[in-house]
């Protein structure tokens, strides 16, 4: 386990490289090295951070103390370079771990690091040690060059001030990322309650979007750039009570403030069915649909054969397919049937391809999209999950795209976001998103906090065998967000996609040279951090070349 290597390894070399000052003493450790509660040494990792402009240089220190020390905090001074944050790493606690796992991190008390608190003073025992996280963003605009800075840690013991500082250093390429990232990334969010100090808000108010914007500016500063619509339009009778108009009013608004915060490129609209029971994902889905029976407007589940769905197809998706044409949003959308239709032949995808088939005849302009196990007739976006089958999926049609998804599988060697796996398997999702080109991502929990019991502490799921970690991988706060370091990860995953395709380029054969060496086989990949920072300062390398 690569947690238990690094407590392995000489402490006394370790400490005597560490910078100190009074009782604290502060290591660096690769940020891409999960420090885990049990651990009680550390590998001195004090390389430079080399980076492209438009990405974020990541470091992570580790504080032990022969004394208390109280009211912790951090910063970084001499730095003359974009936006800096600085954060404690907490852990939360997982008693749900992932199967078949080889390189499963393990810790006596089943915690491990993800939250990153930037808002509270903490105290430091002689028991413990302290994660410190520190995020520079790198401006589009900076000079290429070596930029050098000190973090500074003080805290208190007995009325005294105690400070410890150390340097870190950038290299800064002139290399610069696209405006836009290339892939396109959803991750489907949940209630807001727990912003609200657990009070309840209702979907449509204007506290709900105060808070849920929160959410979409955390979200969009990290790379997502797709949002699922949970909103839909109001249905409304016309004016003799004969059928139903659909009213955008709130719809818009909450679109409109994705765009503006959320960093929303692309937006997928809201399921229009589901399986009638998760005991069965054989079974044939069953569909919402809408009427007007006796002037008033009724809501129904019905069977895919009904013939009552084809005309509420008809009437709803036509006055969608034309406001978004409007509104200029048509060639971003993309339109949910029913989540994960099962395998050929069954009831399950029957019922998905027929609906599906009917929204592209009534509503031509509306790309499918779903996730599945396999390509699926009528689906314009095929969502894959990670599995062998990656690597031998034939072509993508003409027209059509193929993404990637995880959620609590695959597990076993395969690359995820539990908590409890390296946090190098979360950055190289998105490279396996490259070496099978695949132009997208989605996994379900970005803030599905209803799902545990305490999320802040503990993200074993309540009520289901999902490893720790799979229903979010952003934490509640009071009327804010914290971010973790596993979305931390994810981001600079998503910023490593476009160095690859930036690569690509100039030469195809060199990035897929590079990304083969981390990736070899849909669950087999190269984990080494330095073998893994050397290929990025490589790819920086040769996109700095003039050759």
């Amino acid at each position: 386990m690569k947690g238990k290597m690094y407590v392995a390894l000489m402490a006394a070399t370790m400490v005597a490289s560490c910078a100190q000052d009074g009782p604290m003493v502060m290591c660096q450790v690769d940020s891409l090295v999960k420090v885990l509660s049990s651990d009680s040494a550390w590998v001195e990792s004090a390389d430079t951070v080399h980076v492209a402009r438009g990405e974020n240089a990541l470091f992570q220190f580790v504080l032990t103390s022969s004394e208390q020390i109280d009211s912790l905090q951090a910063e970084v001074e001499r730095l003359s370079l974009g936006k800096t944050t600085c954060g404690w790493v907490h852990d939360v606690v997982s008693n749900t771990a992932p199967q078949g796992c080889d390189d499963m991190l393990s810790t006596p008390d089943n915690t491990y690091p993800d939250p990153i608190i930037d808002d509270d003073l903490e105290t430091l025992d002689t028991l413990g040690h302290k994660t410190l996280w520190v995020d520079v963003n790198i401006p589009r605009d900076a000079e290429a060059g070596l930029y050098k800075g000190k973090v500074s840690v003080t805290g208190w013991k007995d009325g005294k001030k105690m400070v410890t500082k150390k340097p870190l250093y950038i290299q800064v390429y002139p290399v610069t990322l696209p405006e836009e990232q290339g892939l396109k990334m959803v991750n489907h969010h949940g209630p807001v309650t727990l912003m609200n100090d657990g009070e309840p808000v209702k979907g449509s108010s204007e506290r709900y979007l105060e808070l849920f914007q929160k959410v979409a500016e955390m979200a969009g500063e990290y790379g997502q750039n797709c949002w699922v619509m949970h909103e839909r339009p109001q249905l409304l009778l016309n004016e003799d009570s004969t059928d139903f108009v659909l009213d955008f009013t709130w719809f818009d608004r909450v679109l409109e403030m994705l765009q503006q915060h959320g960093n929303l490129k692309y937006f997928c609209n809201g399921y229009m069915g589901g399986r009638p029971s998760d005991l069965d994902w054989n079974a044939a889905s069953k569909f919402n649909a809408s009427y007007v029976k006796d002037k008033q407007i009724v809501n129904e589940s019905m069977d895919y054969t009904d013939p009552r769905l084809r005309t509420y197809i008809e009437r709803y998706y036509s006055q969608v397919e034309k406001h978004f044409r409007e509104k200029g949003w048509l060639n971003i959308c993309y339109q949910h049937i029913a989540d994960e239709p099962a395998l050929k032949g069954t009831e399950s995808q029957k019922s998905w391809t027929a609906v599906a088939g009917m929204v592209k005849e009534m509503a031509p302009g509306l790309r499918t999209i779903d996730a599945c196990s396999e390509i699926v007739e009528n689906q314009d976006v095929s969502v894959v999950i990670l599995g062998d089958n990656i690597a031998t999926m034939p072509p993508v049609p003409e027209g059509c795209e193929r993404w990637m998804y995880t959620c609590c599988g695959p597990q076993g060697n395969f690359a995820n976001r539990f908590v409890q796996q390296p946090l190098i398997k979360t950055r190289i999702l998105h490279w396996i998103n490259y070496r099978y080109n695949e132009c997208g991502y989605l996994h379900w929990g970005l803030t599905r906090w209803d799902i545990c019991k305490d999320p802040m502490h503990d993200v074993t799921p309540d009520g289901h065998d999902w490893p720790g970690g799979d229903c979010y991988i952003m934490y509640p706060g009071h009327e804010k967000v914290y971010p973790s370091i596993r979305l931390c990860a994810m981001r600079d995953g998503v910023r490593d996609y476009d160095l690859l395709k930036m690569v690509e380029a100039k030469s195809p054969e060199k990035a897929m040279e590079l990304c083969q060496s981390v990736i070899q086989g849909p669950d087999k990949y190269n984990t080494d951090v330095k073998h893994f920072n050397e290929v990025r300062r490589q790819m920086l390398e040769f996109l700095s070349s003039q050759d």
